[in-house]
């Protein structure tokens, strides 16, 4: 098998835990709260997302619209930093397939201070959202980049999107920055679109280093496939508090034989809403505090 070109994966035994927007069944997602518990269980990473704002500020955030994580109408992308400071997350937030009740509002917070916070403990998973290939969200992909850069970060963190456009102008601003595709079964069903992401021609366009995907795309031999390529590869969300997003149903079992099978493949990283339970499953039960 061709080595994994990745230097954030080289010395692993087994596939890393990453966070799925923090620890979203102790925190509300994508807050610092849940980020820094992630710290405290000893995971190996976290997944967080990205939009930018009006006046071209890194908020941490997931939807496009405020509406459900914060009660208050409105489009991140449309706001002033200040402006969304004067909101904040629910205690109860509807999370897909539940409803969870924290017990407190948390408060929404810059790339820049999460990255802070992780600095020397965790891997990043900056994902910059993308509801669209709107070509305006390229200034995120330039944005993210010079942050990185300024913060001295790039062994620590590596950048994905469902949008190719931020990607190319994140290769521009900063060549060589880990970074590559997410992929969807809901976002991706254009044939010629995937075949597009897909191409080495795009791959060079945007300096492909990583690709993760929906744990229902895997293929008898998509790890090997993906390897081979020099790829650092993961897989989403084990454990899922919103079900949707898997593009199909999955039984308790079949999730489980499935992660046990990626692992047995050599799959890199599993991005999870539960990383206690995952740690369990993989072995690293020891290393994570807490139950399932």
């Amino acid at each position: 098998m061709t080595p994994v070109r990745s230097p954030l994966f080289k010395d692993a035994q087994r596939p890393l835990i990453f966070g799925h927007r923090g620890v979203p069944e102790d925190h509300q997602e994508n807050t610092l709260e849940g980020f820094q518990r992630a710290v405290e269980l000893g995971l190996d990473g976290v997944e967080l997302d990205v939009f930018l704002t009006r006046d071209e500020r890194l908020v941490v955030f997931h939807d496009l619209h405020t509406q459900r994580l914060t009660g208050t109408p409105g489009n991140i992308t449309q706001m002033t930093w200040p402006e969304i400071q004067q909101l904040t997350i629910k205690p109860i937030l509807d999370v897909g397939d539940k409803i969870i009740n924290y017990g407190r509002e948390a408060k929404i917070v810059l790339l820049e201070q999460v990255l802070e916070e992780m600095r020397g403990h965790l891997i990043v998973d900056i994902e910059i959202k993308a509801y669209g290939l709107d070509f305006g969200q390229r200034h995120t992909g330039t944005a993210v980049a010079h942050l990185i850069r300024r913060m001295g970060m790039a062994a620590e963190v590596f950048v994905t999107s469902f949008n190719f456009w931020p990607l190319i102008w994140l290769e521009r601003a900063y060549p060589g920055l880990e970074s590559g595709f997410t992929y969807s079964p809901l976002f991706i069903k254009n044939k010629a679109l995937r075949g597009l992401m897909e191409s080495s021609l795009m791959g060079r366009w945007i300096g492909a280093t990583q690709t993760n995907m929906s744990l229902t795309m895997f293929d008898d031999d998509t790890v090997e496939r993906v390897h081979a390529k020099g790829l650092g590869l993961g897989g989403w969300t084990v454990f899922s508090q919103d079900s949707r997003w898997l593009g199909e149903a999955l039984s308790p079992e079949q999730e489980l034989q499935i992660v046990h099978d990626l692992a047995a493949r050599g799959i890199d990283y599993f991005i999870t809403d539960d990383p206690v339970r995952l740690g369990q499953v993989l072995g690293k039960g020891e290393e994570v505090e807490g139950g399932a």
